[in-house]
């Protein structure tokens, strides 16, 4: 399995951030990287917001910094779509992955790979969150932001998360990644509630659009080898781009999975098509000259993002849900992310009622034993 780990060019640490135990963990691993104190992180964003590409020269270099609002939020699901009530930690910020398709070269206003190192603020703030929240199953995660194992080599967050969620039995907590970056997973002990999650694609879009990610074999093999370990896994195909063969792009990629991974100790898999506010198509036109996904048939949707044209949508994920089912039936939950109740109920035949009741779905499994 091909090692793609990241070392950034230079780090920014902000004063106030010296001395944090996961600093020190960081500047000991990375010694030999040039480092720069600075009084405050705006010193260094607003110089990276007047370069031709932000998003681009971001990636190569590592702010430390601490976390000043809270790490615990909501997913932000967008508005007029079902979403699944899952929370998210918000610990590492950006990606050195430099996928065409990535919201966050908009999204975020700070370009840089970004490391929260107030630790203790998080566990203070999940602690309380949790305990307001009995009496039922929660998904929370990371990856929302920024790759969850994509740093880990460095900072082995996913090290200390996973020893905080496993005395945590009624909430699923998952780590998603495109990446193999998985020895810290594979040192500990597995837990049922664990969810180790990657993002697949076909080949074709991984090769041209997925850029410094790992092949989508790698992936799989990542998540064989987790899977054996005992940790449950997950899979995100999102987002789905129609091209030239998709369908049997696809369908190779769902053969090799189930090839892979026993359909037992796969979570759920989420289903998603390209989407994206009109203001990325400039940059993915910018950054990546040679992508093609921008120029197929796009409309607004009602949340005012670009997606495919829904009957297009539908073709989408009747042909991938089908392909899944044809492999496994129903032994796997499938959920949609950020859709319409009537994509659930044409493809899914069900149109959960809220996303309480997409969260009781998802966790049935867990809640009466999988």
């Amino acid at each position: 399995m091909a090692e793609r780990k990241y070392v950034p060019e230079k780090i920014f640490v902000e004063r106030g951030s010296l001395g944090f135990p996961l600093t020190e963990k960081i500047l000991g691993k990375l010694a030999h990287i040039p480092t720069e104190i600075i009084t405050r992180q705006e010193e260094i964003t607003a110089h990276y917001k007047k370069l031709r590409d932000p998003a681009g020269e971001g990636k190569k270099h590592m702010l430390i910094t601490q976390q000043k609002g809270d790490f615990v939020k909501p997913c932000p699901c967008t508005p007029g779509y079902l979403g699944c009530n899952y929370f998210i930690i918000n610990a590492d910020l950006n990606c050195p992955l430099d996928c065409s398709y990535c919201i966050l070269q908009l999204y975020l206003s700070n370009p840089l790979i970004t490391v929260h190192v107030n630790a203790d603020a998080l566990w203070r703030q999940l602690d309380y969150f949790l305990s307001h929240s009995p009496n039922r199953f929660l998904r929370i995660g990371t990856g929302e932001l920024g790759d969850s194992l994509v740093l880990d080599h460095i900072t082995q967050r996913s090290t200390e998360l996973i020893a905080y969620f496993r005395s945590k039995p009624s909430v699923l907590f998952e780590l998603k990644t495109k990446t193999v970056n998985t020895d810290n997973i594979l040192s500990a002990s597995a837990s049922e509630n664990i969810v180790i999650a990657w993002s697949l694609n076909s080949d074709v879009i991984a090769q041209k659009e997925e850029k410094g990610a790992p092949s989508v074999m790698e992936r799989l093999e990542a998540a064989t080898a987790v899977s054996k370990r005992g940790f449950p896994v997950a899979f995100h195909f999102d987002p789905l781009i129609l091209y030239s063969g998709w369908e049997d792009g696809y369908e190779e990629i769902i053969d090799a999975l189930f090839t892979a991974v026993n359909a037992d100790r796969i979570a759920w898999i989420s289903l998603g098509s390209l989407r994206f506010p009109p203001a990325l198509k400039d940059i993915i036109k910018n950054r990546f000259p040679d992508s093609r996904i921008i120029y197929e048939e796009l409309v607004r949707g009602e949340d005012g993002k670009l997606r495919y044209f829904k009957p297009l949508r539908l073709r989408l994920y009747t042909t991938i849900v089908n392909q899944i089912q044809n492999r496994v039936g129903n032994r796997v939950p499938l959920y949609f992310c950020m859709e319409s109740g009537e994509i659930w109920r044409k493809v899914l035949k069900k149109e959960p009622k809220g996303k309480e009741a997409i969260e009781n779905y998802l966790s049935l499994p867990f809640r009466y034993g999988r």
